[in-house]
């Protein structure tokens, strides 16, 4: 992963999804639905300009790790990708999708996310907490945090 820079801001902005279809059918049993889908998420990912890193299926969902989503919400970024895979996948693959699923929707109402960022949540805790401590030291010299496993330079005999 990497930073991306816009004119006026810097980061990263990557998500784990899941989606599963309705009443947790087996539908990506079938390689002609798998196929479409796979297309079609990376279509659309193309269209709002995000990126998919990696997109996996199992029998009853879909995993996507989706990076570069700085203009997108987490719910925008679902109702996208399943809005637009649903509507197309039933008129492309009707008898396919219909052995499993019936009515109008493809995907359940929920998914699942994750934000994925390059570190730890404990390291950007403790990289908080220590500029923090950096900004008092002048006033406090106490005030610098230190991790419980930093090694000072005293233990290298310097």
């Amino acid at each position: 992963m990497q930073i991306v820079y816009d004119r006026h801001s810097a980061g990263g902005s990557n998500y784990h999804l899941q989606f599963t279809p309705k009443y947790r059918k087996s539908v990506f049993r079938m390689r002609p639905v798998r196929k479409l889908i796979e297309a079609l998420m990376r279509r659309k990912a193309h269209q709002l300009g995000v990126r998919i890193e990696a997109i996996e299926f199992a029998p009853d969902h879909v995993h996507l790790f989706v990076t570069n989503c700085r203009r997108y919400s987490v719910s925008g970024l679902a109702n996208h990708f399943k809005g637009y895979s649903s509507w197309y996948v039933r008129r492309a693959l009707p008898e396919d999708v219909s052995l499993y699923l019936w009515g109008d929707s493809f995907w359940s109402d929920g998914y699942f996310y994750e934000s994925i960022g390059r570190v730890t949540s404990d390291t950007v805790k403790f990289y908080i907490e220590r500029q923090q401590g950096k900004h008092w030291m002048h006033i406090e010299p106490d005030a610098l945090v230190k991790s419980p496993n930093q090694v000072s330079l005293h233990a290298f005999g310097i």
